[in-house]
């Protein structure tokens, strides 16, 4: 595998003319957010760009469950605008990167992105995760990737066509936050945890599929600012909706919840990893839908138990209904899942954090659930 890495790398730089337009400065446009109970809903560019990548590679092809299949007005505009560049070595880049199982492919190519400043260079301000960065091949395939980008940025004129598209932008974020409602759920999120993060960011993706995308930056005091990256519930009249306020409940909850389990469910690999024969006892509709090993299986199972409290917090009626929902997708742990969270929730003088309390949590996953 490195040395196809290495190989690669080197073929693209000696394909590549000299004069790349990366050369010279570029900017992004300034990102389209509005803000919603301390919650920042919007369209980035560094983001769109690399949807807009994905879009005219053949990545549609060979992950199509992942891009929207319905063709909206700004899909139709974008085929237009940027299938000319579909041989830019960029796209030449991620098209073998993102072929390849687990490389940059699913949350990758949005989390990358996010690492990136206005300049589409790495932040310096974040800890950078090795699992994302080797997503990607290296720090060395990384920052040659960016070099491509930023000149299709500049040689696809991205920036006018963002602009250009900015009303568009505009009219998605606003009818996305219409439909989030008055819920604050960074006090909910924090409440429960037990811990507080330094942002929460909705992203919306026009091009992408109904799928969302749970990603987190760690910052200074390993505070995280969240992402919860969402594509349209579906098009109507030739434009996306990112879903109704029942959808984006679920949504908000789940996918801002996976930068809190994950790294606990890592820290803890140890105490859990040998019970991975388990996995095979979990439905295989679960397998499909929901997750592809135990891992995996672990972190969306507490998460989707979580959400099922939080919706019965709500209200005894759309609990059950979430409950039914999951139970149905083949999460069969939830029974006791259920049991121990609310076991948490009444014992918080004992238990003041989510993570003071995950072994607990874990020891669910010890037994074949019946």
């Amino acid at each position: 595998m490195k040395k196809f890495i290495i190989y690669f790398v080197v073929a693209i730089i000696l394909a590549t003319p000299a004069n790349l337009s990366a050369k010279r400065t570029y900017e992004s446009p300034v990102a389209i957010t509005r803000v919603n109970n301390n919650i920042v809903v919007g369209v980035l560019p560094q983001v769109e760009l690399m949807s807009i990548i994905q879009t005219i590679s053949q990545y549609p092809n060979i992950l199509s469950f992942l891009m929207a299949k319905d063709s909206s007005n700004y899909k139709t505009d974008v085929i237009n605008h940027f299938t000319p560049f579909r041989n830019h070595p960029a796209v030449k880049m991620f098209d073998r990167l993102s072929s390849q199982p687990r490389m940059l492919n699913f949350s990758a190519p949005t989390n990358i992105m996010l690492y990136t400043d206005v300049n589409l260079k790495l932040r310096e301000d974040i800890k950078f995760d090795d699992f994302v960065i080797n997503r990607a091949a290296g720090m060395d395939s990384l920052n040659l990737l960016l070099d491509l980008i930023r000149d299709f940025a500049v040689k696809s004129s991205f920036n006018e066509f963002y602009k250009k598209h900015e009303a568009f932008y505009i009219n998605i974020v606003e009818r996305t936050i219409n439909n989030l409602g008055s819920i604050n759920y960074v006090n909910e999120f924090e409440t429960f945890y037990g811990k507080k993060q330094k942002s929460y960011n909705i992203v919306l993706v026009s091009l992408y599929s109904s799928c969302g995308y749970g990603n987190s930056l760690k910052c200074e005091n390993d505070m995280l600012e969240l992402f919860c990256t969402i594509g349209p519930r579906k098009v109507i009249n030739k434009s996306p909706l990112f879903g109704d306020p029942g959808y984006l409940k679920t949504m908000v909850r789940h996918e801002f919840s996976h930068p809190f389990i994950n790294p606990l469910t890592e820290k803890n690999w140890d105490y859990i990893k040998d019970y991975s024969s388990n996995y095979n006892s979990i439905p295989e509709m679960a397998k499909k839908q929901v997750c592809g090993d135990w891992q995996e299986c672990i972190n969306e199972f507490i998460i989707r138990s979580i959400t099922t409290q939080l919706a019965y917090n709500e209200g005894d009626d759309l609990g059950l209904k979430t409950y039914i929902s999951e139970k149905s997708n083949g999460v069969i742990y939830i029974d006791s899942l259920l049991n121990k969270i609310g076991y948490y929730q009444l014992n918080r003088d004992k238990f003041p954090t989510f993570e003071s309390y995950y072994l607990t949590i874990l020891d669910t996953f010890k037994f074949k659930s019946k």
